[in-house]
């Protein structure tokens, strides 16, 4: 009977272990990390180049900060813009990034495996998904937007944070239909959407990220579970000699 015991502590222990180490995982800013300090972006530079070169980038003095919702209606496709939020609300449902494929390299019988195009964010461990956030406009308005998990987690902080630069894009319909409710509550208007993720950057590093984390989940699991194990082993008196 205590070896049954033990063996039903132990298994649940290492999950335990498991969920720690992907929600620390998930949540470690390592794109703030890699990217680290980058000059910020001016209204001058702008003037040039791609829009790729620019969106998620640090916002210079000079780029045009929404203060409201009528701001943010005359706003053009084209307009490079930022936001200072004054509070952030998760939706929980995200669209896939421009960066990840539609596809997986192969389903169950081999062939290629289309990717869904939107997610529960719960669900997406890989990091495959970019989250629509509601975020509060000086004037105490709502508009939606999708910025980095890093950005995210400053902002449900409560600290003051000045979103990179970005621009005003059609929202994922999609989504809309899964966040609509949210949306109507907030009086939101559901049409277009603050994008200021840094897509040429993630391309280039995502696969890099992605085994950073899952570094950092392996070796939590592996510590946290063996402490797990040693404390029960210890409580219950356990032989294993």
């Amino acid at each position: 009977m205590k070896k049954t015991i033990v063996k039903i502590l132990e298994f649940a222990a290492v999950i335990a272990a498991l969920v720690v180490a992907v929600l620390v995982a998930m949540n470690v800013g390592v794109e703030s990390m890699l990217r680290g300090k980058e000059e910020a972006v001016t209204l001058e530079m702008t003037e040039g180049g791609l829009p790729e070169d620019y969106i998620g980038m640090p916002a210079a003095d000079d780029i045009p900060r929404i203060e409201d919702a009528e701001m943010w209606e005359e706003t053009w496709a084209t307009s490079y813009v930022t936001v200072e939020p004054t509070d952030i609300i998760e939706t929980g449902v995200g669209a896939r990034h421009p960066w990840v494929s539609a596809y997986t390299n192969s389903g169950r019988r081999g062939g290629p495996r289309k990717r869904a195009d939107v997610a529960n964010m719960a669900l997406d461990i890989l990091g495959e998904y970019g989250e629509y956030y509601l975020i509060k406009l000086p004037d105490e308005s709502y508009i939606l937007s999708q910025m980095s998990r890093d950005d995210a987690r400053k902002l449900k902080a409560g600290g003051a944070v000045t979103l990179p630069v970005g621009r005003k894009v059609p929202s994922h319909q999609k989504v809309i239909s899964r966040i609509g409710n949210l949306c109507e509550e907030y009086d939101v208007n559901t049409e277009s959407v603050f994008y200021c993720i840094n897509d040429k950057w993630n391309e280039g590093h995502n696969m890099m990220v992605l085994l950073i984390r899952l570094g950092i989940g392996a070796v939590i699991t592996l510590v946290l579970g063996t402490v797990l194990i040693t404390v029960i082993d210890k409580v219950l008196k356990v032989d294993r000699a």
